[in-house]
């Protein structure tokens, strides 16, 4: 049962504004389940289909177009490559460092008010002029750079990029399918590279299931809060959850 709600939990907040890894952390330590990072990896992946199945489409354009030598697709592909690297770089770089204060209840609980703080000021940003395929390459770096700053725990990768890329100017729904895009071989790279010494059975299976479904659906409600300008509502969420996770453990410890 207590795998089932995990991926429940990493579905639904992968991909809403309020950072899977910060939850993942909170909900094991408030069910007493310790870190397992293994597991959290075969999540990540679930999570992973679940968003290549809501921009199959985008996807194969931009693989079409890679075959067939498309300029706007050529140049979006490399958009995506410059915004990918740097959250590879940090991933190898700085995983393990990140990973010792991974488990850091107080950590989370901070970088998740900096998240609510993002999605407060994301509602206020209007531009809405550029589309995927004319932002500058610089823009992309800068959405990567951002990006990147969630591997931090509580920082939440999806609420990081749209904020970067509504900040830059960026129309909502474009940058929700940017990010949605972005997240491709972040999420990939977080589930293959923890995989080691993993064992399956018939409650991860479960588990993993409940991941992907709950993935689709948080994707659907991002996407619909994005484009009604309702980050806010996030903002306060993540907000009152860093608080009660400031007063529950440091009550309790």
């Amino acid at each position: 049962m207590k795998e089932i709600i995990l991926g429940l939990v990493q579905g639904l907040t992968e991909f809403l504004p309020v950072s899977s890894s910060g939850h993942l952390t909170i909900f094991s330590e408030f069910m007493n389940l310790g870190q397992n990072v293994s597991y959290f990896a075969i999540l990540h992946l679930a999570t992973f289909f679940a968003v290549l199945l809501f921009v199959w489409r985008e996807v194969f354009d931009i693989i079409k177009g890679i075959f067939t030598l498309n300029k706007n697709m050529l140049n979006l592909a490399g958009k995506l490559i410059v915004s990918t690297i740097p959250a590879i770089f940090a991933a190898f770089l700085l995983d393990d460092f990140f990973e010792n204060i991974f488990s850091s209840i107080f950590a989370v609980a901070t970088f998740l008010f900096i998240t609510g703080i993002m999605m407060f000021l994301s509602d206020n940003f209007d531009k809405d002029k550029k589309d995927m395929q004319n932002i500058s390459y610089k823009d992309a770096l800068i959405i990567g750079l951002v990006q990147a700053l969630a591997i931090l725990p509580g920082i939440s990768r999806s609420g990081s990029t749209l904020f970067a890329a509504l900040l830059l100017g960026m129309k909502r729904k474009e940058a929700v399918k940017y990010s949605f895009l972005m997240s491709l071989p972040v999420t990939f790279g977080a589930g293959i590279l923890k995989l080691e010494g993993f064992n399956f059975n018939i409650y991860y299976f479960l588990g993993t299931i409940v991941a992907f479904l709950s993935g689709i659906l948080g994707l659907y409600i991002l996407k619909k809060t994005v484009l009604n300008g309702k980050l806010k509502f996030f903002a306060y969420y993540c907000f009152s959850i860093s608080i009660f996770t400031f007063i529950y453990f440091g009550l309790v410890i």
